[in-house]
Protein backbone atom coordinates (compact mmCIF):
# COMPACT_ATOMS: atom_id res chain seq x y z
CA UNK A 1 0.00 0.00 0.00
CA UNK A 2 2.61 2.56 -0.92
CA UNK A 3 3.60 2.43 2.84
CA UNK A 4 6.14 0.04 2.04
CA UNK A 5 7.82 2.35 0.17
CA UNK A 6 7.66 5.39 1.70
CA UNK A 7 9.20 3.26 5.16
CA UNK A 8 12.18 2.08 3.05
CA UNK A 9 12.88 5.86 1.22
CA UNK A 10 13.15 7.22 5.35
CA UNK A 11 15.35 4.06 5.53
CA UNK A 12 17.50 5.07 3.29
CA UNK A 13 17.34 9.00 3.95
CA UNK A 14 17.63 8.66 7.80
CA UNK A 15 18.22 5.06 8.26
CA UNK A 16 18.69 5.97 12.12
CA UNK A 17 14.95 7.82 12.67
CA UNK A 18 12.97 5.69 14.96
CA UNK A 19 10.17 4.17 13.57
CA UNK A 20 8.89 1.94 16.50
CA UNK A 21 9.28 2.39 20.32
CA UNK A 22 8.39 1.54 23.68
CA UNK A 23 7.21 -1.53 25.48
CA UNK A 24 6.54 -3.56 22.44
CA UNK A 25 9.99 -2.80 21.09
CA UNK A 26 12.53 -0.35 19.70
CA UNK A 27 13.11 -0.24 15.72
CA UNK A 28 15.06 2.36 13.58
CA UNK A 29 13.15 2.91 9.98
CA UNK A 30 16.37 1.60 8.38
CA UNK A 31 15.55 -2.28 10.67
CA UNK A 32 11.89 -1.89 10.04
CA UNK A 33 12.52 -2.14 6.49
CA UNK A 34 15.07 -4.82 6.58
CA UNK A 35 13.05 -7.45 8.75
CA UNK A 36 9.99 -6.79 6.22
CA UNK A 37 12.50 -7.62 3.43
CA UNK A 38 13.74 -10.87 4.63
CA UNK A 39 10.12 -11.31 5.85
CA UNK A 40 9.44 -11.06 2.48
CA UNK A 41 12.25 -13.14 1.16
CA UNK A 42 10.82 -15.91 3.66
CA UNK A 43 7.31 -15.81 2.36
CA UNK A 44 8.42 -15.73 -0.96
CA UNK A 45 10.55 -18.92 -0.78
CA UNK A 46 7.79 -20.80 1.36
CA UNK A 47 4.97 -19.47 -1.16
CA UNK A 48 7.00 -20.37 -4.72
CA UNK A 49 4.16 -22.53 -5.70
CA UNK A 50 1.11 -20.22 -5.10
CA UNK A 51 2.86 -16.82 -5.05
CA UNK A 52 -0.36 -14.53 -4.65
CA UNK A 53 -1.28 -16.41 -1.31
CA UNK A 54 -1.97 -13.74 1.06
CA UNK A 55 -0.16 -13.30 4.87
CA UNK A 56 -2.39 -13.75 7.63
CA UNK A 57 -1.10 -11.77 10.22
CA UNK A 58 -2.14 -11.27 13.90
CA UNK A 59 -2.46 -8.69 16.11
CA UNK A 60 -0.62 -10.28 19.28
CA UNK A 61 2.93 -8.27 18.77
CA UNK A 62 2.65 -5.12 17.19
CA UNK A 63 6.05 -4.70 14.93
CA UNK A 64 5.36 -8.27 14.13
CA UNK A 65 1.99 -7.72 12.22
CA UNK A 66 3.83 -4.24 10.81
CA UNK A 67 6.78 -6.82 9.23
CA UNK A 68 3.99 -8.58 7.75
CA UNK A 69 2.15 -5.63 6.47
CA UNK A 70 5.23 -4.44 4.72
CA UNK A 71 6.01 -7.50 3.63
CA UNK A 72 2.68 -8.57 2.05
CA UNK A 73 3.27 -4.62 0.42
CA UNK A 74 6.54 -5.70 -1.05
CA UNK A 75 5.46 -9.09 -2.63
CA UNK A 76 2.27 -7.51 -3.64
CA UNK A 77 -0.04 -9.55 -1.90
CA UNK A 78 -2.69 -9.02 0.31
CA UNK A 79 -2.76 -9.23 4.16
CA UNK A 80 -5.48 -10.45 6.66
CA UNK A 81 -5.04 -8.68 9.79
CA UNK A 82 -7.07 -10.78 12.27
CA UNK A 83 -7.26 -10.72 16.59
CA UNK A 84 -5.47 -12.88 18.64
CA UNK A 85 -8.03 -12.89 21.36
CA UNK A 86 -10.55 -14.52 18.60
CA UNK A 87 -11.80 -18.46 19.65
CA UNK A 88 -10.05 -21.09 17.93
CA UNK A 89 -12.73 -22.65 16.31
CA UNK A 90 -13.87 -18.68 14.88
CA UNK A 91 -10.46 -18.33 13.92
CA UNK A 92 -10.19 -20.42 11.09
CA UNK A 93 -14.06 -19.90 9.45
CA UNK A 94 -13.03 -16.15 9.38
CA UNK A 95 -9.95 -16.52 7.96
CA UNK A 96 -11.20 -18.83 5.46
CA UNK A 97 -13.83 -16.26 4.49
CA UNK A 98 -11.32 -13.20 4.68
CA UNK A 99 -8.85 -15.18 1.97
CA UNK A 100 -11.96 -16.04 -0.36
CA UNK A 101 -13.35 -12.20 0.32
CA UNK A 102 -9.71 -11.35 -0.99
CA UNK A 103 -9.51 -13.41 -3.98
CA UNK A 104 -13.10 -12.59 -5.31
CA UNK A 105 -12.27 -8.89 -4.79
CA UNK A 106 -8.48 -9.24 -6.44
CA UNK A 107 -10.41 -10.97 -9.65
CA UNK A 108 -13.86 -8.64 -9.76
CA UNK A 109 -12.12 -5.30 -8.99
CA UNK A 110 -8.55 -6.09 -10.86
CA UNK A 111 -6.49 -5.03 -7.91
CA UNK A 112 -3.83 -6.24 -6.15
CA UNK A 113 -2.23 -6.32 -2.74
CA UNK A 114 -5.39 -5.51 -0.64
CA UNK A 115 -5.48 -5.15 2.71
CA UNK A 116 -8.09 -7.14 4.50
CA UNK A 117 -9.62 -5.72 7.68
CA UNK A 118 -12.75 -7.05 10.19
CA UNK A 119 -15.51 -5.28 11.67
CA UNK A 120 -15.36 -4.97 15.13
CA UNK A 121 -17.81 -7.93 16.09
CA UNK A 122 -19.58 -6.36 18.43
CA UNK A 123 -22.94 -7.47 17.47
CA UNK A 124 -22.14 -10.85 15.84
CA UNK A 125 -18.57 -12.36 14.13
CA UNK A 126 -16.21 -10.63 12.22
CA UNK A 127 -16.67 -9.80 9.42
CA UNK A 128 -14.10 -9.33 6.35
CA UNK A 129 -13.45 -6.45 4.48
CA UNK A 130 -11.28 -5.64 1.98
CA UNK A 131 -9.69 -2.54 1.07
CA UNK A 132 -7.76 -1.64 -1.38
CA UNK A 133 -4.17 0.38 -1.00
CA UNK A 134 -5.40 3.75 -1.79
CA UNK A 135 -8.32 3.76 0.04
CA UNK A 136 -6.45 4.57 2.66
CA UNK A 137 -3.21 5.90 1.75
CA UNK A 138 -5.11 8.74 -0.28
CA UNK A 139 -6.51 10.16 2.54
CA UNK A 140 -3.20 10.14 4.28
CA UNK A 141 -1.89 13.61 3.09
CA UNK A 142 -5.33 15.26 4.06
CA UNK A 143 -5.61 14.11 7.53
CA UNK A 144 -1.95 15.29 7.75
CA UNK A 145 -3.18 18.41 7.17
CA UNK A 146 -6.40 18.39 9.44
CA UNK A 147 -4.40 16.92 12.25
CA UNK A 148 -0.98 18.36 12.09
CA UNK A 149 0.36 14.70 12.44
CA UNK A 150 3.64 15.06 11.03
CA UNK A 151 7.20 13.32 10.92
CA UNK A 152 8.94 15.07 14.58
CA UNK A 153 5.44 13.40 16.34
CA UNK A 154 5.94 10.19 18.29
CA UNK A 155 2.19 8.54 18.36
CA UNK A 156 0.85 6.61 20.78
CA UNK A 157 -1.31 3.65 19.22
CA UNK A 158 -3.07 2.47 22.62
CA UNK A 159 -4.83 -0.75 21.01
CA UNK A 160 -4.88 -3.95 19.08
CA UNK A 161 -4.12 -2.49 15.25
CA UNK A 162 -7.01 -5.56 14.33
CA UNK A 163 -8.83 -2.40 15.41
CA UNK A 164 -9.19 -0.17 11.91
CA UNK A 165 -9.22 3.12 13.90
CA UNK A 166 -5.76 1.98 15.43
CA UNK A 167 -4.09 0.28 12.39
CA UNK A 168 -4.58 3.49 10.63
CA UNK A 169 -3.24 5.41 12.82
CA UNK A 170 -0.09 3.85 13.08
CA UNK A 171 0.53 3.17 8.89
CA UNK A 172 -0.79 7.24 8.85
CA UNK A 173 2.15 7.67 11.37
CA UNK A 174 5.07 5.79 10.10
CA UNK A 175 3.81 7.21 6.49
CA UNK A 176 4.63 10.44 7.23
CA UNK A 177 8.07 9.85 9.80
CA UNK A 178 6.67 10.01 12.64
CA UNK A 179 7.74 7.41 14.87
CA UNK A 180 5.04 5.14 16.46
CA UNK A 181 4.55 3.87 19.91
CA UNK A 182 2.03 1.04 20.46
CA UNK A 183 0.90 -1.16 22.93
CA UNK A 184 -0.55 -4.27 22.24
CA UNK A 185 -3.83 -4.36 24.29
CA UNK A 186 -5.12 -1.16 26.18
CA UNK A 187 -3.31 -0.30 29.68
CA UNK A 188 -4.62 3.41 31.16
CA UNK A 189 -0.68 2.42 33.43
CA UNK A 190 1.70 2.36 30.29
CA UNK A 191 -0.60 4.78 28.25
CA UNK A 192 -0.61 7.22 31.02
CA UNK A 193 3.37 6.75 31.04
CA UNK A 194 3.80 6.99 27.17
CA UNK A 195 2.14 10.60 27.29
CA UNK A 196 5.54 11.46 29.13
CA UNK A 197 7.13 10.87 25.73
CA UNK A 198 4.15 11.07 23.08
CA UNK A 199 3.21 13.86 21.65
CA UNK A 200 -0.24 12.43 20.11
CA UNK A 201 -2.34 9.46 21.00
CA UNK A 202 -5.13 7.79 18.59
CA UNK A 203 -7.94 7.11 21.31
CA UNK A 204 -11.67 6.02 21.83
CA UNK A 205 -13.85 8.22 24.21
CA UNK A 206 -13.75 6.11 27.36
CA UNK A 207 -10.13 5.71 26.78
CA UNK A 208 -9.28 9.07 26.86
CA UNK A 209 -11.46 9.32 29.81
CA UNK A 210 -9.57 6.75 31.69
CA UNK A 211 -6.02 9.11 30.58
CA UNK A 212 -7.01 12.10 31.54
CA UNK A 213 -7.66 10.53 35.27
CA UNK A 214 -4.09 9.34 35.41
CA UNK A 215 -2.13 12.27 33.95
CA UNK A 216 -0.65 15.14 35.32
CA UNK A 217 0.29 19.08 32.84
CA UNK A 218 3.61 18.90 34.31
CA UNK A 219 4.75 15.67 32.90
CA UNK A 220 2.30 15.26 30.04
CA UNK A 221 3.81 15.76 26.34
CA UNK A 222 0.64 15.07 24.57
CA UNK A 223 -0.66 18.02 22.38
CA UNK A 224 -3.09 16.06 20.56
CA UNK A 225 -5.45 13.00 20.75
CA UNK A 226 -7.10 11.61 17.73
CA UNK A 227 -11.00 10.60 19.11
CA UNK A 228 -12.78 8.28 17.52
CA UNK A 229 -15.37 4.86 17.68
CA UNK A 230 -18.08 6.59 19.85
CA UNK A 231 -19.44 9.62 20.80
CA UNK A 232 -17.34 12.30 22.53
CA UNK A 233 -18.81 14.14 25.32
CA UNK A 234 -18.20 17.23 26.31
CA UNK A 235 -17.04 16.56 29.73
CA UNK A 236 -14.32 14.29 28.33
CA UNK A 237 -13.11 16.88 25.84
CA UNK A 238 -12.71 19.28 29.09
CA UNK A 239 -10.67 17.34 31.25
CA UNK A 240 -8.21 16.97 28.29
CA UNK A 241 -7.83 20.75 27.56
CA UNK A 242 -7.30 21.49 30.96
CA UNK A 243 -4.24 19.16 30.22
CA UNK A 244 -3.66 21.33 27.48
CA UNK A 245 -4.66 18.56 25.01
CA UNK A 246 -6.63 19.43 22.12
CA UNK A 247 -8.58 17.09 20.43
CA UNK A 248 -9.74 16.20 16.91
CA UNK A 249 -12.66 13.66 16.45
CA UNK A 250 -13.78 12.06 13.47
CA UNK A 251 -16.54 9.75 12.53
CA UNK A 252 -16.13 6.86 9.99
CA UNK A 253 -16.66 3.32 9.89
CA UNK A 254 -14.61 0.50 9.03
CA UNK A 255 -16.49 -0.01 5.64
CA UNK A 256 -16.43 3.60 5.17
CA UNK A 257 -13.53 5.34 6.38
CA UNK A 258 -13.44 8.65 7.18
CA UNK A 259 -17.10 10.45 6.93
CA UNK A 260 -16.57 13.41 9.09
CA UNK A 261 -14.09 15.06 11.28
CA UNK A 262 -13.81 18.22 13.60
CA UNK A 263 -10.61 20.21 13.66
CA UNK A 264 -8.97 21.04 17.05
CA UNK A 265 -10.47 23.95 18.92
CA UNK A 266 -14.11 23.93 16.79
CA UNK A 267 -16.94 23.57 18.96
CA UNK A 268 -18.57 20.49 20.37
CA UNK A 269 -20.57 18.65 17.87
CA UNK A 270 -19.28 20.53 14.36
CA UNK A 271 -18.79 17.75 12.29
CA UNK A 272 -18.10 18.39 8.94
CA UNK A 273 -17.83 16.00 5.98
CA UNK A 274 -14.12 14.91 5.42
CA UNK A 275 -12.68 16.62 2.52
CA UNK A 276 -13.76 14.40 -0.44
CA UNK A 277 -15.89 12.62 0.96
CA UNK A 278 -19.88 13.23 -0.10
CA UNK A 279 -22.41 12.46 2.48
CA UNK A 280 -26.04 12.59 2.22
CA UNK A 281 -29.09 11.75 4.44
CA UNK A 282 -31.82 9.61 2.88
CA UNK A 283 -35.27 7.98 4.52
CA UNK A 284 -32.68 9.08 8.34
CA UNK A 285 -29.94 7.32 7.20
CA UNK A 286 -26.09 8.36 6.37
CA UNK A 287 -24.69 8.02 2.98
CA UNK A 288 -21.36 8.18 1.80
CA UNK A 289 -19.76 8.18 -1.71
CA UNK A 290 -15.80 8.48 -1.55
CA UNK A 291 -12.77 7.09 -2.52
CA UNK A 292 -11.80 5.65 0.70
CA UNK A 293 -14.95 2.67 0.64
CA UNK A 294 -13.74 -0.67 1.29
CA UNK A 295 -14.50 -2.73 -1.86
CA UNK A 296 -17.99 -4.88 -2.03
CA UNK A 297 -20.12 -2.59 0.05
CA UNK A 298 -23.73 -1.98 -1.58
CA UNK A 299 -23.95 0.96 -3.20
CA UNK A 300 -27.09 2.70 -5.10
CA UNK A 301 -27.12 4.14 -8.35
CA UNK A 302 -25.21 7.07 -7.58
CA UNK A 303 -22.43 5.22 -5.65
CA UNK A 304 -23.70 5.82 -2.10
CA UNK A 305 -23.14 2.85 0.82
CA UNK A 306 -24.34 3.17 4.23
CA UNK A 307 -23.93 0.92 7.24
CA UNK A 308 -26.94 1.82 9.03
CA UNK A 309 -26.17 5.06 11.10
CA UNK A 310 -28.89 7.37 11.63
CA UNK A 311 -28.64 11.57 11.28
CA UNK A 312 -29.29 13.76 9.93
CA UNK A 313 -27.23 17.30 8.14
CA UNK A 314 -28.36 20.88 8.74
CA UNK A 315 -28.40 23.57 6.32
CA UNK A 316 -24.75 24.56 7.18
CA UNK A 317 -23.05 21.10 6.21
CA UNK A 318 -23.02 20.18 10.04
CA UNK A 319 -23.13 16.26 10.28
CA UNK A 320 -25.15 15.00 13.33
CA UNK A 321 -24.64 11.48 13.95
CA UNK A 322 -27.33 9.75 15.44
CA UNK A 323 -26.43 6.22 16.00
CA UNK A 324 -26.73 2.95 14.70
CA UNK A 325 -30.00 1.81 13.08
CA UNK A 326 -30.01 -1.48 14.82
CA UNK A 327 -29.38 -0.11 17.98
CA UNK A 328 -32.80 1.40 18.28
CA UNK A 329 -35.43 0.49 21.00
CA UNK A 330 -39.63 0.27 20.13
CA UNK A 331 -41.21 1.11 23.25
CA UNK A 332 -44.66 2.05 22.70
CA UNK A 333 -44.59 3.18 19.29
CA UNK A 334 -41.24 5.16 19.65
CA UNK A 335 -38.33 4.35 18.29
CA UNK A 336 -34.98 5.44 20.34
CA UNK A 337 -31.50 5.39 19.31
CA UNK A 338 -29.61 3.78 22.36
CA UNK A 339 -26.82 5.86 21.56
CA UNK A 340 -28.81 9.17 21.59
CA UNK A 341 -29.47 7.96 25.19
CA UNK A 342 -25.91 6.41 26.48
CA UNK A 343 -24.14 10.06 25.66
CA UNK A 344 -26.42 11.34 28.09
CA UNK A 345 -25.49 9.04 30.45
CA UNK A 346 -21.96 9.26 30.38
CA UNK A 347 -22.34 13.31 31.20
CA UNK A 348 -24.61 12.04 34.28
CA UNK A 349 -22.08 12.75 37.25
CA UNK A 350 -20.21 9.45 38.99
CA UNK A 351 -20.89 7.20 36.02
CA UNK A 352 -17.44 6.21 33.54
CA UNK A 353 -19.75 4.69 31.07
CA UNK A 354 -22.92 3.44 30.10
CA UNK A 355 -24.89 0.88 28.24
CA UNK A 356 -28.11 1.27 27.19
CA UNK A 357 -30.92 -1.86 25.68
CA UNK A 358 -34.53 -2.59 25.59
CA UNK A 359 -35.76 -5.38 27.70
CA UNK A 360 -39.25 -7.31 26.97
CA UNK A 361 -42.36 -5.66 27.84
CA UNK A 362 -46.01 -6.84 27.66
CA UNK A 363 -47.70 -3.72 26.80
CA UNK A 364 -44.88 -1.31 25.75
CA UNK A 365 -43.31 -3.94 23.69
CA UNK A 366 -39.86 -2.73 24.90
CA UNK A 367 -38.26 -0.95 27.81
CA UNK A 368 -35.14 1.25 27.60
CA UNK A 369 -33.03 -0.13 30.19
CA UNK A 370 -29.55 0.79 31.17
CA UNK A 371 -26.52 -0.53 32.61
CA UNK A 372 -23.96 2.15 34.45
CA UNK A 373 -20.18 1.87 35.15
CA UNK A 374 -19.90 4.11 37.89
CA UNK A 375 -16.76 5.80 38.01
CA UNK A 376 -13.99 4.57 40.20
CA UNK A 377 -14.97 4.12 43.88
CA UNK A 378 -17.82 6.46 43.28
CA UNK A 379 -21.85 5.57 44.38
CA UNK A 380 -24.30 6.29 41.80
CA UNK A 381 -27.84 6.17 42.77
CA UNK A 382 -30.82 5.76 40.57
CA UNK A 383 -32.85 8.85 41.94
CA UNK A 384 -29.82 10.55 40.74
CA UNK A 385 -29.97 9.09 37.57
CA UNK A 386 -33.39 9.62 37.20
CA UNK A 387 -32.93 13.68 38.40
CA UNK A 388 -29.86 14.11 35.93
CA UNK A 389 -32.04 12.45 32.80
CA UNK A 390 -35.75 13.84 33.44
CA UNK A 391 -33.93 17.75 32.05
CA UNK A 392 -32.46 15.97 29.19
CA UNK A 393 -34.15 13.20 27.42
CA UNK A 394 -38.12 13.08 26.44
CA UNK A 395 -39.87 10.63 28.73
CA UNK A 396 -40.09 7.97 26.31
CA UNK A 397 -36.37 7.56 26.12
CA UNK A 398 -35.42 7.77 29.97
CA UNK A 399 -34.66 4.48 31.29
CA UNK A 400 -37.40 2.36 33.00
CA UNK A 401 -34.66 -0.33 34.38
CA UNK A 402 -31.42 0.83 36.15
CA UNK A 403 -28.82 -1.86 36.74
CA UNK A 404 -24.76 -1.46 37.65
CA UNK A 405 -21.65 -3.64 36.57
CA UNK A 406 -17.86 -2.46 37.87
CA UNK A 407 -16.72 -2.80 34.40
CA UNK A 408 -18.74 -3.30 31.29
CA UNK A 409 -17.54 -5.49 28.54
CA UNK A 410 -15.81 -4.05 25.62
CA UNK A 411 -14.22 -5.24 21.90
CA UNK A 412 -10.67 -5.07 21.50
CA UNK A 413 -11.30 -1.09 20.15
CA UNK A 414 -12.47 -0.58 23.35
CA UNK A 415 -15.96 -0.01 22.77
CA UNK A 416 -19.19 -1.46 24.43
CA UNK A 417 -19.47 -4.94 23.27
CA UNK A 418 -23.79 -4.18 23.43
CA UNK A 419 -24.49 -7.31 22.00
CA UNK A 420 -22.68 -9.27 24.72
CA UNK A 421 -23.84 -7.10 27.69
CA UNK A 422 -27.61 -7.13 26.55
CA UNK A 423 -26.65 -11.48 26.07
CA UNK A 424 -25.28 -11.28 29.45
CA UNK A 425 -27.99 -9.29 31.37
CA UNK A 426 -30.49 -11.78 30.34
CA UNK A 427 -28.95 -15.25 30.88
CA UNK A 428 -27.62 -13.73 34.22
CA UNK A 429 -23.56 -13.73 33.22
CA UNK A 430 -23.38 -10.15 33.34
CA UNK A 431 -23.75 -9.74 37.45
CA UNK A 432 -25.80 -6.50 36.95
CA UNK A 433 -27.13 -5.51 40.46
CA UNK A 434 -29.91 -3.14 40.62
CA UNK A 435 -29.38 0.64 41.66
CA UNK A 436 -30.22 1.32 45.08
Amino acid sequence: MALARDVVRRAAAQPERPAVVGPCGSLSFADLANQARKRADQVRRCHAASPADPIVTTDAEPVGLLVDLLAADLLGVSCIVTDATWPHDMRHGTITAAIEASRKATEQHDVSGCLVVFTSGSTGDPRPLVRTQESWTYSFPTFSALSGIGEHDTVLIPGPMSATLFLYGALHGLATGAAIHPLARWSPTLAADASRTCTVAHLVPAMLDDLTARIAPDTNRLRLVVCAGAHLDGRTEAKARALRIHVVDYYGAAELSFVGIRRPDAPPGTLRPFPGVDVVVRDGLIRVRSPFLALGLDRDADGFATVGDRGTLTDDGTLVVEGRSSNTINCGGHTIAVEAVEQVLRQAPGVADAAVFGTPHARLGEVVTAVVEPEHKTAVRRSGLRRFVASRLQPSHRPRLWYAVDRLPRVGAGKIARARIAAGFSDGTLGARPLP
